[in-house]
C-alpha cells in the first residue's frame, strides 16, 4: 500500500469514528444531526481517494466516483428530511421559538393573497 493511499484511508475512517463519537456526545437532537450527517461524508470522500490512489484502474476510480457523488447528494438531502421530522414530532420548549412554523405559514398566507 502507498504511503500516501494509507494515509488518506486511515483519515478518513478515523474521520467516520469521530464523527460516530460526536452524535453520542451532543445533547441535542439537532447537534447530533450534524455530525451524523457531515462527517461520514468526508470520511467516506478520504477512503474513496485513497482506495482510488492504490487500486489506479479506471474503472475502480470511476465506481467510487460515483459512491462518493451519491453520498455527497443523499446525505444532505437525508439530514434534511430528518430534521424535518423531529422537528415536526418534538415539542418546543417555553423558550424556544418555532421559525419553522412561522415561515411556513408567511408562505401559505403569500399564496392565498
Amino acid at each position: 500500500m502507498t504511503l500516501v493511499a494509507g494515509i488518506l484511508i486511515v483519515l478518513g475512517a478515523t474521520f467516520t469514528m469521530l464523527a460516530g463519537v460526536g452524535a453520542l456526545r451532543f445533547s441535542d437532537v439537532y447537534a447530533r444531526m450534524h455530525p451524523a450527517a457531515k462527517g461520514p461524508t468526508l470520511g467516506l470522500l478520504l477512503v474513496a481517494v485513497g482506495a482510488a490512489i492504490e487500486l489506479r484502474s479506471l474503472a475502480a476510480v470511476l465506481a467510487l466516483g460515483l459512491v462518493v457523488i451519491l453520498q455527497f447528494l443523499a446525505a444532505p438531502v437525508g439530514a434534511h428530511l430528518l430534521g424535518r421530522a423531529i422537528h415536526q414530532r418534538l415539542p418546543l420548549q417555553l423558550d424556544e421559538v418555532d421559525e419553522l412554523a412561522r415561515d411556513l405559514a408567511e408562505r401559505d398566507h403569500r399564496r392565498d393573497v
